[in-house]
């Protein structure tokens, strides 16, 4: 009986506190599907920085692309990538680090990367550093730009209206690949049709006089491996690292590879 009654009177407990937090979210007008709502809004809101800083990359390069060598360019984000390796090295192995860094900078990262996972970013700097060094200038600078706002129109694309469309079996969506084909395919009208010829580039893999792709085809063909190095799942590496580089290889295939750019470099 008294085992009974200690029983009883626990459940009690807990069940008039169950209701007085029923009570209470019910005159605060909320119920559990709200505070679920809120806190995906603020997951939402949260990723707004992250994205804005991802897609800002791509003007920059555009700004200094006239000016700037690959190698000074490159060997500038090497020295970044070293500094913000060795901060995730550093949070990885101290947690008070880690809550510093991410009270700092937490809003400009995923969730999923403030506890024991290496930074995006540092594999967004790995991914442009290997296309400055590996490709030609005008390759290079707009595999970063298919990587900077492509990518960006694939998540954004794909989180809207992926519900719609096909899902791929790495849970990416073909609403997220038409995205970075549209995205990809502006991105070269921009580089191609304004970028090069206004600066008058003298490095240059795709010449309109001696090239046998007319420029809406190449602007197409831009759009598609954008859409293509999107979707690539190499063994689940980071998009920030594959994006660049295969759209960069393909690029490259296509104009200096095959020869269909034009250029005799």
């Amino acid at each position: 009986m008294a085992i009974h009654r200690n029983i009883t009177s626990k459940g009690g407990y807990h069940l008039k506190h169950k209701l007085k937090g029923l009570k209470k979210r019910k005159k605060q007008g909320l119920t559990r599907n709200d505070e679920d709502n809120n806190i995906q809004r603020t997951k939402k809101n949260w990723e707004i920085p992250r994205k804005l800083l991802h897609a800002s990359i791509g003007f920059l390069v555009l700004y200094i692309y006239p000016s700037a060598e690959p190698i000074q360019t490159r060997n500038i984000l090497l020295i970044v990538f070293v500094i913000v390796s060795i901060a995730d090295l550093l949070r990885f192995n101290s947690v008070s680090f880690n809550n510093l860094y991410i009270k700092v900078l937490g809003f400009l990262m995923r969730e999923s990367e403030k506890y024991g996972k290496i930074n995006g970013v540092v594999f967004y700097l790995a991914g442009c550093i290997g296309v400055l060094s590996i490709f030609p200038k005008d390759i290079a600078a707009i595999s970063i730009l298919i990587l900077s706002w492509c990518d960006t129109a694939a998540s954004i694309v794909g989180r809207k209206y992926g519900h719609y469309t096909y899902r791929y079996s790495n849970g990416k969506t073909l609403a997220g690949t038409l995205g970075a084909i549209t995205v990809g395919s502006i991105t070269a009208l921009v580089f191609w049709g304004g970028g090069l010829q206004y600066h008058k580039i003298d490095v240059e893999n795709w010449i309109p006089d001696k090239s046998v792709l007319s420029f809406p085809t190449l602007c197409l063909i831009t759009g598609i491996i954008s859409g293509v190095s999107e979707l690539i799942d190499l063994g689940g590496l980071d998009d920030n690292l594959v994006m660049p580089l295969a759209s960069g290889s393909l690029l490259w295939i296509i104009l200096v590879g095959l020869g269909l750019g034009g250029s005799t470099k």
